[in-house]
């Protein structure tokens, strides 16, 4: 792919100061089996074309996501949590096509909150968006911008949807980016394959949960 025609990108140091684990929509409207999403499938009877979605986010995501966050949390790289959520009751502040596609949750509602086995720590940030990508949906920008933080690690749901969007928007503003390859999940193997084959050596570095921790622990040795 582009070979000889774009240069890769730069490998980069996982300085921890200037570093974010960022985890996308985590929350449990758009990981559990029972709420949200999840919820609907099995009301309308669409169980199995979800089933490697949520399997995946059961034995890969969610386990590999829980060791970088403990990794992170013993070396000082910061952790920033994205969710889908309205600031309002009657969700008038989502964007039109979450509207549209009635996506949504008010805060405070079980939905919005992040799954209990990667739940953040009171001094941990919660980023709420309203649209699909964290950069276009809420201050996010800002809040890396004031905690000096210049590198990103990506994981979360969905692959070729939210987290896409943000880790494109993420290279457009100059961040450096990775991407957790066993950290997301989508609808399917080929999604999730396509969406990391595009992504990757053009807006990030597609790496494993574990060339990230080993990263990480070179550095703080």
């Amino acid at each position: 792919k582009w070979t000889g025609v774009l240069t890769s990108l730069p490998e980069f140091d996982l300085i921890p100061s200037e570093t974010g684990l960022v985890i996308i929509d985590m929350d449990y409207r758009d990981v559990s089996r029972d709420h949200g999403a999840g919820a609907q499938a099995k009301r309308v009877g669409a169980d199995e074309e979800f089933e490697y979605y949520f399997s995946r986010i059961e034995d890969i995501v969610v386990p590999n996501i829980k060791r970088l966050q403990d990794v992170c949390r013993k070396t000082g790289i910061e952790l920033i949590f994205v969710r889908i959520s309205s600031l309002v009751n009657d969700l008038r502040d989502m964007a039109p096509i979450y509207k549209h596609l009635k996506i949504g949750d008010p805060i405070g509602s079980r939905e919005t909150e992040i799954l209990d086995e990667l739940k953040p720590t009171p001094n941990e940030v919660v980023v709420t968006k309203m649209c699909s990508g964290a950069f276009n949906g809420s201050n996010i920008d800002n809040i890396l911008n004031n905690m000096g933080i210049k590198n990103l690690i990506f994981c979360g749901v969905n692959t070729n949807y939210c987290v896409e969007t943000s880790v494109r928007s993420a290279g457009d503003r100059d961040y450096n980016v990775i991407l957790l390859s066993d950290g997301c999940a989508a609808f399917s193997a080929e999604e999730d394959a396509y969406a990391m084959s595009t992504l990757n050596d053009v807006y990030c570095k597609v790496k494993t949960t574990d060339e990230i921790i080993s990263l990480i622990q070179s550095r703080a040795t």
